[in-house]
């Protein structure tokens, strides 16, 4: 899935005349808000289709994948299953 991912944010790139800047820094930006997200409880988390886990996977992810695609479909394909994290 993160092949996938990685080739998704490679074609969405080619229309910028930096594409792994731009890669690069909405990567960086993407973490910095997952760092704010960690301050939330758990519950707040489930509200919003994300666990502890999502974020610890995230933050690992390097940084010329686009986590926020790799978060959404971990998040879409856990409510196409009809489960939650609690």
């Amino acid at each position: 899935m993160r092949d996938y991912i990685q080739s998704q944010a490679e074609f969405r790139d080619q229309a910028f005349a930096f594409p792994r800047a731009r890669r690069w820094l909405r990567s960086w930006f993407f973490k910095r808000h997952l760092r704010k997200l960690e301050s939330l409880d758990d519950y707040l988390l489930n509200d919003i289709g994300l666990s502890r886990d999502d974020l610890r996977y995230g933050l690992k992810l390097p940084y010329d994948v686009d986590g926020v695609d790799a978060l959404n479909s971990i998040r879409q394909a856990r409510m196409a299953r009809g489960t939650r994290h609690r």
